[in-house]
């Protein structure tokens, strides 16, 4: 995975998420991006229907 991606989720079939965290970072990175993609989780942003992940950071950030 490039290190500009730090981390991302998988919608699973079960509905039930994986949180991917890119090897390249440290922990503080890790601890981060966990819990950035938690928050998306939490938030029901993967619900919507629209699954760009430019709109769904938008969205979530209020940008």
């Amino acid at each position: 995975m490039p290190p500009t991606i730090k981390a991302y989720t998988v919608n699973n079939n079960d509905d039930s998420f994986t949180i991917v965290l890119n090897s390249r970072l440290n922990r503080e990175q890790h601890l981060k991006s966990y819990h950035h993609e938690l928050t998306h989780i939490e938030n029901g942003d993967y619900d919507r229907q629209c699954k760009d992940v430019d709109f769904v950071e938008i969205f979530a950030h209020g940008l």
